[in-house]
């Protein structure tokens, strides 16, 4: 039940997203951007990353724990990183585990 609301909830926070921008290439937003960005916006980026994240281990298993965890992670190397692209800092950060 718990999945199916987080679904719903991206969904429509995904909406809400796409109508202030129609188009966004997720791998040339800065941390800066991430870092001053709504927090809707904030969800909907996570949750897109994630699942690209996720797509290419070939796993379709959402831990929202982890997930949280790496979020505060990212964030937290992108404030001291702004010029930083998130995905880069994504990496950066899932090679330093």
């Amino acid at each position: 039940m718990k999945s199916t609301i987080t679904a719903l909830l991206t969904v429509i926070l995904a909406g809400s997203c796409v109508a202030r921008a129609e188009q966004t290439d997720l791998a040339k937003i800065t941390c800066e951007e991430i870092t001053n960005s709504f927090l809707e916006d904030v969800v909907v980026i996570g949750a897109w990353l994630s699942g690209y994240y996720n797509a290419k281990r070939d796993n379709t298993v959402v831990d929202s724990k982890q997930v949280a965890a790496n979020t505060a992670k990212v964030m937290q190397f992108c404030r001291s990183s702004p010029r930083e692209t998130v995905m880069h800092a994504i990496e950066l950060v899932s090679q330093a585990k």
